[in-house]
């Protein structure tokens, strides 16, 4: 077992006390014991003694004392519920007590009440409201009106299973105090069956349940609001991270021997270090991560922690105290480590920074310990190291950090309870960053292909004919239109330029654009272009008719015709087009020879006129025939 830790302490600092006035004689009723103490975001510390609640300035004097009906709690340390008020429990019951007003004390009010032993309580500041835990009943929670919110029980059906409670159903209660993770809303508590569970603040859902009964059925919880939730097994000496959403167990360490009944409550700065005292001298500081620090690394081995470390303003360093003794003999039997310690000498007290390591200020006192504070009104009361080491962080004794809001260093710690991206890759991450571009290419090809077969395939030519007619066709319309280009640039390239040749290059032009409407169109791998509504369609002008045919690139035919019973016309092409949809594949040719028809009879009709106008249509022919070579040729 753990050894006389707090009686040998009580022996020392008693004494210690009596020494500072050998003139008086001290009787026994005369010193009070104080309850664990809380310091405040105002610097002063909160506790209570027998039926008295006070609050004492960081210099030890008292700022303001009320009366209460009942005896305190000293096992328990007051607990702020806002709006300057403290709920202090008391023989069994929960008193709220104002702060003074105006100079004017508040006689502190019935809080809560259940007839039934209380084995502890928790405040949320943020959902105003307060978590008690009755022996042999259950969790109740209330809001600040004292309104009853529900009823929590370990044994449990949600979803239709039953759950906790798995050894033994009818016997299981919860047996410790509710402990608040204010990042992620939760409540975290224990049964007597070695059960941990994680409630919703909001109501009576359980998160998960983590049974520890095959490791140890005592431990204790304390939420490090950074999304882990710490369990300490003091009797094993060992410290178990769990993930607050979830219940794992993320890493578990040894941190040597522990003392069982108090001193093993770690503290959690906003850092995300937890640190524990020991009962072989060291402050053990362990990382979120699991990494584990020993302060200081060389430590006498006639000393001892056996005080929790109590968290400085700023939330960044920690002080802690250590007990030097006469001598210590430490006995393992089997998982446990029990320490026997002779009586304590001296008493150091230090600031360290968990993160780093630094020890930023460290004193030691033998038996002055009471002329460390400044005024007599702790006198009084029994001063052992938990009271002591309240007091010099109150007072910021060696502190160089600035104070910090109990909001800010909540917001400083909660930062840390974001989901981290595990890197689960631990190959070239080059390579993965290669093989990943590649497969968004291949992604945006297969689109691009699953695009074009989808168009090409509603073509009108491919419905309901085989593709390979469709591919055969394609192929002699390449090759007709490289034919007619290569007998165009024969026919420029000849010396003569005679009326023959000039209208021959013309009709080969037409045909050569026909042939490539078709390939970009009809015939093209990609989706039919309707060309039909970029057409006007001939105007009429009665007896006299002027006909006139318009494309999309502005290239006309004109036809004339005079009033004369022998009429001439003149035709002039620069570029004509022939619709697929009209003439068929079948029929084109007999629709090209058509057209050559008509032009050899209107060009003999207009050289076989008698009268003056065959001079006339001659001259407007040649006129028509050189603007069109040129026409050509460019």
């Amino acid at each position: 077992m753990a050894i006389f830790r707090f009686f040998l302490l009580f022996v020392f600092f008693f004494f210690s006390a009596v020494s500072q006035f050998p003139d008086q004689t001290v009787k026994k009723n005369s010193v009070r014991i104080l309850s664990k103490t809380l310091i405040g975001e105002d610097g002063r510390v909160y506790a209570c003694s027998d039926n008295d609640f006070f609050s004492f300035e960081s210099n030890g004097s008292i700022a303001w004392s009320t009366h209460m009906n009942f005896k305190c709690n000293t096992g328990l340390a007051p607990v702020y519920s806002g709006l300057n008020q403290m709920l202090v429990l008391a023989e069994n019951r929960i008193l709220r007590i104002d702060f003074p007003r105006n100079g004017t004390k508040l006689e502190p009010e019935l809080f809560f009440d259940p007839g039934e032993t209380i084995l502890g309580f928790a405040v949320s500041v943020s959902s105003s409201s307060v978590y008690i835990t009755v022996k042999d009943h259950g969790l109740y929670a209330y809001n600040m009106l004292r309104q009853q919110l529900w009823i929590a029980e370990p044994k449990t059906e949600q979803f239709g299973y039953r759950l906790g409670c798995r050894k033994d159903y009818d016997n299981c209660k919860f047996d410790s105090r509710p402990v608040i993770d204010s990042c992620e809303a939760s409540i975290y508590i224990s049964s007597n069956e070695g059960e941990l569970y994680s409630l919703s603040l909001r109501g009576t859902y359980y998160n998960w349940i983590q049974d520890f009964s095959l490791v140890d059925r005592f431990f204790t919880v304390t939420p490090g609001n950074n999304g882990l939730v710490y369990v300490v097994f003091p009797t094993k000496s060992l410290v178990f991270a769990l993930d607050s959403f979830s219940g794992d167990i993320l890493w578990q360490k040894t941190v040597g021997p522990l003392a069982e009944t108090s001193g093993s409550d770690p503290v959690i700065d906003t850092n995300s270090w937890v640190s524990i005292g020991s009962l072989d001298g060291s402050l053990y500081s362990i990382s979120r991560i699991g990494e584990l620090e020993k302060i200081p690394k060389n430590v006498e081995t006639d000393s001892m922690i056996q005080v929790e470390p109590v968290l400085d303003c700023s939330g960044i360093a920690v002080y802690f105290s250590q007990t030097k003794l006469e001598g210590k003999i430490g006995r393992v039997i089997g998982d446990s480590t029990y320490v026997t310690a002779k009586k304590p000498e001296t008493a150091v007290f230090s600031l360290v920074v968990p993160e780093t390591g630094s020890i930023y200020w460290s004193q030691s006192y033998s038996d002055q310990i009471p002329s460390l504070l400044l005024d007599e009104d702790l006198q009084h009361f029994v001063l052992d190291e938990r009271i002591v080491l309240a007091f010099v962080a109150a007072s910021k004794s060696g502190n160089p950090f600035r104070c910090r809001s109990k909001h800010d260093k909540l917001l400083s710690s909660c930062s840390f309870s974001e989901p981290e991206h595990l890197d689960i890759y631990i190959g070239n991450e080059r390579a993965l960053i290669w093989f990943i571009l590649f497969e968004f290419v291949m992604m945006v090809l297969f689109a691009a292909l699953v695009r074009f077969c989808f168009t090409f395939w509603k073509k009108k030519k491919l419905q309901g004919r085989p593709f390979s007619a469709f591919l055969d066709k394609r192929r002699l319309l390449h090759r007709k239109r490289r034919e007619i280009d290569r007998t165009i640039t024969r026919l420029q390239n000849e010396s003569t330029a005679d009326e023959f040749v000039v209208d021959k290059i013309g009709d080969l032009v037409q045909e050569r654009e026909n042939v490539k409407r078709k390939l970009s169109s009809t015939y093209s791998l990609g989706r039919d272009i309707d060309e039909s509504k970029d057409h006007v369609l001939p105007l009429y002008g009665g007896g006299s008719r002027s006909f006139s045919f318009r494309s999309r690139e502005n290239e006309s035919i004109t036809i004339f015709e005079t009033p004369s019973d022998e009429s001439y016309s003149e035709v002039s092409y620069r570029d004509q087009h022939f619709n697929d949809d009209v003439a068929d594949d079948e029929h084109e040719e007999d629709y090209l020879d058509l057209k050559k028809k008509g032009k050899l009879l209107a060009h003999s009709e207009g050289s076989s006129n008698d009268d003056g106008s065959s001079g006339i249509g001659s001259s407007r022919r040649s006129i028509s025939l050189k603007k069109r070579s040129l026409s050509l040729i460019n």
